[in-house]
């Protein structure tokens, strides 16, 4: 699914309803976008009420398209995670001089802002030592990044 890449604070005021689908709890508005998308319900209600989004009573719809509201480096940092290759990895360190930004800790303050797990593969950036960190955990981040690699995700 292709994503849409909006200004942060454009989601606010809208109405979401949840579900649990392929293992990830979304929120997805009432006319199908899906506007965040994380491995539990906890987080995924962290995760609205920092873009302002309400959750609402119902059976969210399905979804047709997915919208990712953040700042402009943000989205900068997210655009350029669509382009590492499934089963691939690259540093943070890496991704912030291909993006002239000087700061690995910046990548990875852009990447906990990820409001679309999965969809946006925040997990393939990994610090030069090890996994590094996840929003979601590192015990989940490896488990995706050995199923990408053997080819099941």
């Amino acid at each position: 699914m292709r994503v849409r890449f909006v200004p942060a604070g454009s989601l606010r005021g809208l109405e979401a309803r949840t579900a649990f689908r392929d293992g990830f709890a979304e929120a997805v508005t009432p006319d199908g976008r899906l506007v965040a998308r994380a491995p539990g319900r906890p987080s995924l209600l962290a995760l609205l009420r920092r873009l302002g989004v309400r959750p609402i009573a119902g059976r969210a719809p399905r979804t047709k398209a997915a919208v990712a509201a953040g700042s402009p480096f943000g989205v900068k940092v997210w655009r350029a995670c669509l382009d590492i290759p499934r089963g691939r990895t690259a540093t943070y360190g890496s991704l912030a001089r291909k993006l002239g930004c000087g700061s690995a800790r910046a990548i990875g303050g852009a990447l906990a802002a990820n409001p679309l797990a999965g969809l946006i593969p925040c997990h393939r950036v990994v610090a030069a030592d090890g996994p590094g960190g996840f929003a979601w955990g590192g015990a989940r981040k490896r488990r995706w990044l050995r199923k990408e690699a053997r080819g099941a995700a």
